[in-house]
């Protein structure tokens, strides 16, 4: 996430940095590194980085400069992990704080059995208080992954493995095939009636969950299709999940990721300290 905003820094031209690192005849190494760590206090890394890099780029006999800017450079990425580690956790507490307001509608359920990982169901679409119904139940792992999964009751087996959603101006999106496995994507028969279950991952649903967002206030088709197609109207209850899950989505991915980044960078922190340490020891 923090290289979105910071990104753009890597190109700014070389030419431009090293005019404003020292350019005038006569420029010493330490001009450059003085430049760096001056850069360094205002928080443009890659200029200072630059800098750094034009003492081995226009002295490349003078070791001891060269040396000197090697420490300028743990002092730039050490300066950098560190306001990565300050941003991650400022966006991070604002992400956790956001967090239990999506979480109202929703129930989390998880089997420690066979489970590793568990899932936000919203309270009207637990398959539980849906038996009989055909429908389409949007729910978020721990992770933030969206999971679309249609439920088909019926008289008649579909075998279907795809979906496809319909506007009435004719716009439509449609899934990949997903096959049945046995565990996740299944169907059986009980008393007569025919029950399918099939669920589409982020990459599987291919859109459909923009493409119902995008008409929330319209009617909306779904088609399921297999062996036979089935078609129905999607629900008003079925696009508040939906839009509810997505949003809830957003936000734990937010977190994850935002958590990973701040360990990440406390590892390079770690590594840039305990290589100062050594340093330091060897003299």
């Amino acid at each position: 996430m923090l290289g979105r905003f910071f990104f753009p820094y890597l190109y700014i031209s070389l030419t431009g940095v090293l005019i404003s690192c020292a350019s005038k005849n006569g420029v010493q190494p330490d001009d450059y590194l003085n430049r760096a760590r001056g850069f360094i206090q205002i928080q443009q890394f890659q200029k200072a980085k630059l800098c750094v890099d034009s003492v081995r780029i226009k002295f490349p006999k003078n070791f001891d400069k060269i040396r000197e800017g090697l420490n300028v450079m743990r002092e730039i990425n050490f300066a950098e992990q560190k306001r990565n580690v300050i941003f991650c956790d400022s966006m991070l507490k604002v992400r956790q704080n956001e967090l239990p307001a999506a979480q109202k509608d929703f129930l989390f359920q998880k089997n420690a059995e066979y489970e590793s990982i568990g899932h936000y169901v919203y309270k009207t679409q637990r398959s539980e208080n849906n038996m009989g119904k055909t429908f389409l139940q949007t729910k978020v792992d721990e992770k933030g992954n969206l999971i679309l999964t249609s439920y088909y009751s019926g008289s008649r087996a579909l075998n279907h493995t795809s979906l496809r959603v319909k506007s009435d101006d004719g716009a439509y999106a449609e899934s990949l095939t997903v096959p049945k496995d046995g565990a996740l994507n299944y169907s059986f028969k009980d008393s007569g009636t025919s029950y399918e279950i099939v669920r589409f991952n982020k990459k599987a649903e291919n859109g459909i969950v923009n493409f119902i967002l995008s008409h929330e206030n319209k009617p909306v088709t779904l088609t399921l299709i297999g062996d036979r197609p089935k078609t129905y109207n999607v629900s008003a209850n079925d696009k508040r999940a939906m839009k509810a899950a997505s949003e809830l989505s957003i936000i734990l991915t937010d977190i994850n990721r935002l958590l990973n980044e701040i360990r990440l960078s406390q590892a390079k922190l770690d590594y840039i300290y305990q290589k100062q340490e050594a340093l330091g020891t060897n003299k």
